[in-house]
């Protein structure tokens, strides 16, 4: 039967109980108050006597335990359910990362909580990486490209590392799943042919200048998108901006026919956006600009590659993204160093520096004239 005891050197009472095998404990109760100390008592013989019968479910235990602490020390063992930890998680980073890795995260999330199911409905702590794994062949088999399903395995290991870090679990479920091996499909590249062809069959000012930057200064399509005129510097004949996905700021010479667009396009203003309508409108979708592009291949006569991909997608080899390699790879073709070109792209893991010397804009503005003209081999 349960009972309490204090010893002459502490002001604590111990909680005395009989566990499930029948032998006899002494656990403290932290608490110098009797009539507590053996409510905490007759609750831990309580538990010990279900789990002796069979009849102690998770949540009756957590429930108990939650009871035992408040009493101890006046905070809650409550944890939060997997779909609410993870909500919160999203609510988190949302001020922290762009819209895109959101669009991602949030993404995973969804999928995470429809593989579970109703034990979505559990406790975070009840995640396992059997659980994790589950999702991941889940994936798979679903015919997602092994890159995708890992990017959606290492979003939750994020989210799962904070919840270790926050005390919530004691370890990430997600860091003992072994991941398959990244394969990622063959991107095709345009040639300066076509990209002429591009820039003939583009419907509007505005993306003949979104090809004509992808193609010249070798930008990603959100970086082109939301090109300023305070970013370009005439006088230096340079393009300065961050990248969106990496915050590497990028100091860019321009290119002939980057220069002579710019200066057509100035004439009906210099203020603002470069593609002020194009800028408000997002990648995806069936009316975003990856899907403008591709139309514009179309009527351009152009074929884009579609190709099964490493899942059961269909995988486009040229996109708008295959305007960056090209201009990567016409660089290399025409002897630019990794460095330059690392530079250039702002691929380099190091960090860039803050403002680059005039020796080294010259050095990058002589390998950017190894981009040809059109019409010229």
């Amino acid at each position: 039967m349960a009972t309490v005891i204090r010893r002459a050197e502490s002001r604590f009472w111990i909680a005395c109980f009989t566990d499930r095998t029948g032998r006899q404990l002494k656990r403290s109760a932290k608490t110098a108050d009797r009539n507590q100390a053996m409510r905490i008592a007759v609750d831990l013989e309580r538990v010990e006597q279900q789990a002796r019968a069979g009849a102690l479910t998770t949540d009756q235990l957590r429930k108990v335990l939650n009871d035992v602490a408040e009493k101890v020390n006046g905070e809650s063992l409550a944890v939060p359910s997997v779909a609410d930890y993870l909500t919160g998680w999203l609510e988190g980073v949302k001020a922290k990362c762009r819209p895109g890795t959101l669009e991602r995260y949030a993404n995973t999330v969804r999928l995470f909580l429809a593989h579970l199911g109703p034990r979505a409905k559990n406790a975070v702590t009840s995640v396992t990486p059997a659980d994790v794994e589950g999702f991941l062949n889940w994936r798979l088999n679903s015919g997602s490209a092994p890159k995708t399903a890992i990017v959606d395995v290492k979003s939750l290991k994020s989210a799962f590392r904070r919840a270790e870090l926050y005390g919530i679990i004691l370890r990430n479920p997600v860091s003992a799943v072994q991941l398959p091996k990244e394969v990622s499909s063959e991107r095709g590249l345009f040639t300066q042919e076509e990209v002429q062809r591009l820039i003939a069959a583009a419907p509007s000012l505005e993306w003949q200048t979104l090809i004509i930057l992808g193609a010249f200064i070798g930008a990603r399509l959100s970086d082109c998108v939301q090109m300023k005129w305070e970013n370009v510097h005439p006088t230096d004949g340079v393009i300065v901006f961050q990248q969106q996905k990496t915050g590497k700021k990028v100091v860019m010479p321009m290119h002939y026919h980057v220069m002579e667009h710019l200066d057509y396009l100035r004439t009906f203003g210099a203020n603002g956006f470069l593609c002020p309508k194009l800028a408000t409108k997002g990648p995806g979708g069936k009316h975003g600009l990856s899907e403008g592009f591709k139309r514009i291949a179309r009527k351009a006569g152009i074929d884009l590659g579609v190709v099964e991909g490493k899942g059961m997608r269909k995988f486009t080899q040229r996109t708008f993204h295959s305007l960056r390699h090209g201009f990567n790879t016409i660089l290399a073709n025409k002897g630019v160093s990794d460095e330059l070109r690392m530079k250039l792209t702002g691929h380099s893991s190091k960090a860039m520096n803050a403002v680059y010397t005039k020796l080294e804009v010259a050095t990058l503005r002589e390998a950017v004239t190894k981009m040809p003209l059109f019409g010229a081999k």
